[in-house]
This record gives structure tokens, sequence and C-alpha cells, in this order.
């Protein structure tokens, strides 16, 4: 790969994907509004482009990915930001796409690399979720999901476009911020603890989730891009859940507190179970989540209390 574009370049994932790939020598080409990203996180030799994918148009896409190895598609309208609409979720992540794929079609079909989400399947568990489980999304970013995969699937029959999929799990890691005001558990109670305040804790706590490791989630996209893996589609995530009530213990252990956790009114997450099944992932190309939750807090903690 000589030349890559990455969408969503100024986010937590594709600022640390942009970085890996010029690393790696690649030319990167970033496209971002900056409505959840911040292009202060992005290596200045990244050429960025400001621009909201709503707006774009076939051409615009065109003259963008002309000369490209790769695609990275990684920018999304979230679902559970304050500044989104199901209109503005349904017109950036679903006709956006599709003028990036026709866009790129015209300029010789590089490879595509989607980032679609476990909101993709509509479950809270107790099973794990595994790609040929029947999709079922409640929310309009879950639906814009399953119509990225699809649109792979329209573009590859259309055009020849190769494509690979990664339903990402709850990601987390160093540099990772509010997106849209939103705040995961993990940064909203690794900030408490950096300022000697209780973590908190919805409900019971037993509500469990999947945590991957960053670094983890821009290897899988790597080897996603590479010819043998075209049409993957596979989970990434740890494979394992943790509930709320370790995970916090094990925080606090990184953190070196003993303050007591504060249980506030459960959330519409109680009592369920989020996982990922990535046997597929594993035989499909070898990828291993090579970072312990341990080991990854700790980076986390490490970063958060050098701000």
């Amino acid at each position: 790969m000589k030349r890559a574009i990455v969408t969503g370049a100024a986010g937590f994932i594709g600022s640390k994907l942009v970085q890996r790939l010029l690393d790696d020598g690649v030319d990167v080409v970033g496209i971002d509004n900056e409505r959840s990203g911040d292009w202060s996180r992005v290596n200045p030799s990244c050429e960025r482009i400001n621009a909201d994918l709503g707006d774009m148009t076939v051409d615009d896409f065109a003259q963008v990915c002309a000369g490209s190895d790769g695609i990275f598609h990684l920018a999304a309208e979230k679902y559970n930001s304050s500044k989104s609409t199901p209109e503005k979720v349904l017109n950036v992540n679903i006709l956006g796409m599709h003028r990036l794929l026709e866009g790129a079609a015209k300029v010789g079909n590089p490879k595509v690399v989607f980032t679609s989400s476990l909101y993709a399947y509509g479950s809270m568990g107790p099973l794990p979720m595994a790609e040929d489980d029947v999709l079922t999304p409640p929310t309009m970013y879950g639906l814009s999901k399953v119509a990225g995969e699809n649109l792979l699937r329209v573009a590859q029959r259309d055009h020849n476009q190769r494509w690979a999929v990664a339903r990402l799990f709850f990601v987390y890691g160093p540099d990772q911020y509010a997106e849209g005001g939103y705040k995961s558990v993990i940064q909203s109670n690794f900030e408490r603890l950096a300022r000697g305040e209780q973590p908190t804790i919805n409900g019971d706590g037993e509500q469990s989730l999947d945590y991957i490791f960053i670094d983890d989630v821009v290897k899988a996209l790597l080897q996603l891009h590479q010819n043998e893996n075209d049409g993957a589609l596979v989970n990434i995530g740890n494979g394992a859940a943790i509930t709320i009530n370790a995970l916090t213990d094990l925080m606090q252990e990184t953190a070196g507190s003993k303050l007591e956790p504060k249980f506030i009114p459960a959330d519409w997450t109680h009592r369920s179970s989020r996982v990922g099944d990535n046997t597929h992932c594993r035989r499909t190309f070898a990828w291993e989540p090579e970072t312990s939750l341990h080991d990854g807090l700790r980076q986390f903690w490490e970063w958060k209390i050098s701000q």
C-alpha cells in the first residue's frame, strides 16, 4: 500500500490508524469534519481534508480517492451524539457511503475496509454475538451500519469492489476522548479517579462488555486490507466480557484508589451482556488480541494522569 484514504481520520481510532500507516511509509489522506474528532491529535504528515461526508459528491470522492490503494472508512454519524439526528445518520452513514463507493468506482476501486459495529446486531445478550446471527438493530446507527455492509455487496456486484468489514466492539486506549458528548465507562471513571472522586456504577454493575485495546484494532484493520482477506466480515473484540463491577475494581487497582464506588440508578444496559465471538476472526487470518485488559488499562491510566 502506497497511498491510503482514512475517513474519520481525526477520531480516536482514525488518528491511531493514520499514525500506523505513516509509520509504515504509506502516504495518507484523511477526511474529517471535526464534529467529534480533533485534527490536533493527527500527525501533520497526513494530508487533511476538512469535509462532511454528507456534503461530499461522487466527484469529490473520486478526486480524493484517485491513486489510492486502500480506503479505510471509519467516519460515521454517531447514534448517541447530542449533535445528531436520524436524518443526519442516514445521510452520512448510508448516502455518504454510497457516494464514496461510487466515487471510488470511477478511479479504479481501491479496496474498502469498513468499520461496522456491534450495534448492527441489536443484541443485549446473554449469548455472544456471532457473524452469522440474524441482525435486528433497534437504532438508526445500527441500521446504518447494516446498510453500509450491504452497500459493499452492491458495489462488489456493480463495480467488482473489493472489501472487508470489521464489526468493532468496545474500543479503548490512550488518547480516547468524548465524541459528541458521550464518554465510555473507562474514560469517565478514570477521570473521576484522577480527581480523587468515587467511580460511579449504574445499577447493580453486573452488566458486562467486551473491551478491545486500540492497538489490536488497528492491527486487525491493516490485516483486513490484505488481498487474502477480501470479503471477510469479522468481529473485532476480545471475545470475553467483564462486568462493570469487575472492571471498576481493576481500574481502582490500576489507579491505586481505595474509594468505594458510588452506585447510581440503572440505565438501559441493566443486566446486559455485550460480547463478540471472535472465533471466526482468529481462524480467518490468525488475528489475536495481544493486549490484556490489565495492561491496556495501565496504558490508559498513565496517559490520563500525564495530561
